[in-house]
């Protein structure tokens, strides 16, 4: 709904200009933001499904040797060798920023593994499950990133989406519409000035010329 309560003078015509002038640059940078937004959106989705995969390939492959080893070893040694077993690991959490957006980076460190028994009480079996098990863990950080990624940018894009349609179907033509209304009634108003001082002139003159007579 255009501004029609605005007084059309030029000051209030200034303003508006000046306001029209703002809020279309600032659709232009939201536009802008929305595309880098998204493309980063969709370069995430394609790294989400990857790193999804690449932990089911991996998870999938873990517990496959488990169960190799449990068929092999029995349940209570596997057990038993899994309760000896430790490895260290480490999460680092950085961020990085995009359009002003802050977005994790994280990072698994896994150390080597480290078992309280000797080579000869295990199998290759038991070994290969915990090196596998190793790998999926490493594997979770680049997840992990991915859909905390992409759950805050798909909010960004919807909320950015949100201001440019806003400005875009309703800021930006309630500008034009006022500042179209103001100039026009400015217009109209010089033009009747301009129709009432032409009149008076007029009448000036042939008062004088009756004066003359």
């Amino acid at each position: 709904m255009a501004r029609y309560g605005v007084a059309p003078t030029k000051s209030n015509l200034l303003r508006l200009r000046t306001e029209y002038s703002f809020a279309r640059e600032g659709h232009q940078l939201l536009d802008q933001k929305k595309d880098i937004l998204t493309g980063e959106l969709l370069a995430l989705v394609d790294r989400a499904r990857t790193a999804q995969q690449d932990m089911d390939r991996m998870v999938a492959g873990a517990f496959e040797s488990l169960r190799s080893a449990i068929v092999r070893m029995g349940r209570n040694r596997v057990a038993q060798t899994a309760s000896a077993v430790s490895v260290a690991s480490d999460v680092a959490v950085s961020r990085r920023r995009v359009m002003g957006l802050t977005l994790p980076v994280v990072r698994i460190s896994v150390g080597e593994l480290s078992a309280s028994f000797g080579p000869t009480e295990t199998s290759f079996w038991a070994d290969e499950t915990a090196v596998r098990f190793r790998e999926a863990l490493k594997t979770l950080g680049a997840l992990a990133e991915t859909i905390v990624s992409l759950t805050l940018l798909a909010e960004e894009v919807k909320k950015t989406i949100r201001r440019v349609n806003a400005l875009e179907k309703i800021a930006l033509p309630d500008y034009e519409e006022s500042l179209k209304y103001i100039a026009d009634t400015l217009e109209e108003m010089e033009r009747q000035t301009f129709f009432t001082m032409k009149l008076v002139k007029n009448r000036l003159v042939r008062r004088r010329a009756e004066s003359g007579r």
